[in-house]
C-alpha cells in the first residue's frame, strides 16, 4: 500500500496492491483529472512534486509514455502503479469539491430518435437520488446485456430526475445497436460517473466550441451553464458532420444564434451529398481559416479522436493557441 499527496490542497488516498493511482483516488472520493482512463488521452498526467526515483511507479508493458512520464517528472496516473509514498500537483482537485463516482441504478424513461442514426436517451434516476455532475462529464453505462459503453451527459444538469445521453448507431457493434433495437423502456441499466476533466474553465478570455457528431452531446452541456450563469463572454461553436443530418440539433443552436448576443454559430459539413449550401470540408479547418490568432482563446472540442488530434496540432501551430487553453473530451 502507499499513501499519494495531492498538492497544493493536501489531500492524501492509499492505494491497493496492483491499483492505479486514479483508480485509487476515486474510490477515495478524489477526482483527478483525467479523460479516456485508458492511457490514450494522456489527460490525467499530473507533475510528481519531486522527481521519482527509478521503480517509483510502474506501467503496463508496452504502453507508451512521455519523456517526462520515464524521467519520473510526470506521473499518468490511469495506468500508475506507485511502489512508494509519493506527492502529486494537481490544483484542479478543488474544482471537484462535492462530486463523486456513484454506481446507480436507473431506468429507460424516453428514446427519441432524432435522426437516421441518433437517439437521445433519458435515464431516470431513483426517486431522492442526488447525482452531482459537472457540466462535459460523462458516465459509464451498463446495458442489460452486459456491455459497458461511455457516454456524455448532454444537459447542464440532472432534470426531472433524468440524465440525457445521445447515442449514435455503430453498424455491427455490441452495444448501440442492442440500445435502437432491444432496450425496451424501463428496462433497468446500471450507471458510473461522474469521470472525465472537460468542464468549463473560469476565464473572461473568448471560446471556441468544437464539435463533430455526436460530440455535440457535452457542448450542449456547456452551453446550458453559459446561458444559466448570465455568460458574456463571446462563443462561437463550430458543429461538424459528414451530411447536413448529422446536426442533428441544428434548430437549437439556431435559436442559441436569435436570442444570445454573445454566441455564433458555424455548422460544417465534410461530404456535401444533398443540397448543403453552408461551410464544406473538416471542422477544424474551418477555425482555422478564421482564426489566425487564438493566443487569447479557450477551445472545447469534443468528438472522434482523428478531429481531436488535428484541432489540437493545428490550431496550436497554425494559430498561436496555448497548448493549456486545449481542453478536449475524445469519444474513445
Amino acid at each position: 500500500m502507499s499513501v499519494i499527496t495531492v498538492n497544493p490542497v493536501g489531500k492524501s488516498f492509499d492505494t491497493n496492491e496492483g491499483e492505479t493511482i486514479l483508480d485509487a483516488a476515486l474510490r477515495s472520493g478524489i477526482l483527478l483529472k483525467h479523460g479516456c482512463r485508458d492511457g490514450r488521452c494522456g489527460d490525467c498526467r499530473a507533475p510528481a512534486t519531486a522527481t521519482l526515483p527509478k521503480g517509483a511507479v510502474s506501467y503496463p508493458d508496452g504502453l507508451v509514455l512521455q519523456d517526462s512520464d520515464q524521467s519520473g517528472v510526470t506521473v499518468l496516473c490511469c495506468q500508475a502503479i506507485p511502489h512508494q509514498d509519493l506527492t502529486i500537483d494537481a490544483p484542479e482537485v478543488t474544482e471537484f469539491d462535492g462530486i463523486s463516482v456513484q454506481k446507480l441504478v436507473t431506468r429507460v424513461w424516453s428514446k427519441e430518435k432524432i435522426s437516421s442514426d441518433v437517439i437521445v436517451m433519458k435515464l431516470m434516476l431513483a426517486p431522492g437520488c442526488d447525482f452531482p455532475y459537472m457540466p462535459g462529464q460523462y458516465v459509464d453505462l451498463t446495458l442489460p446485456n452486459g456491455i459497458t459503453r461511455s457516454y456524455s451527459m448532454a444537459t447542464n444538469e440532472v432534470e426531472s430526475r433524468a440524465i440525457e445521453l445521445h447515442i449514435r448507431l455503430l453498424p455491427g457493434g455490441s452495444a448501440t445497436p442492442y440500445i435502437f433495437e432491444e432496450l425496451d423502456l424501463r428496462r433497468v441499466a446500471h450507471i458510473q460517473g461522474p469521470y472525465g476533466s472537460f468542464y468549463l474553465r473560469e476565464s473572461e478570455t473568448p471560446i471556441i466550441m468544437l464539435a463533430s457528431g455526436t460530440g455535440f452531446a457535452p457542448i450542449k452541456a456547456l452551453m446550458e451553464q453559459l446561458i444559466s450563469t448570465g455568460n458574456e463572454r463571446s462563443v462561437t461553436l463550430y458543429w461538424g458532420g459528414r451530411s447536413s443530418e448529422d446536426l442533428y440539433m441544428q434548430e437549437l443552436c439556431l435559436s442559441w444564434v436569435e436570442r444570445l448576443p454573445w454566441f455564433n454559430y458555424v455548422p460544417v459539413v465534410s461530404d456535401s451529398i444533398d443540397e448543403w449550401t453552408g461551410r464544406t470540408g473538416y471542422v477544424h479547418q474551418a477555425i482555422v481559416d478564421d482564426f489566425t490568432d487564438l493566443s487569447n482563446h479557450q477551445v472545447y472540442a469534443c468528438g472522434a479522436p482523428i478531429v481531436i488530434e488535428s484541432a489540437r496540432r493545428d490550431l496550436t501551430e497554425k494559430c498561436a493557441l496555448p497548448i493549456e487553453n486545449f481542453y478536449s473530451d475524445t469519444f474513445i
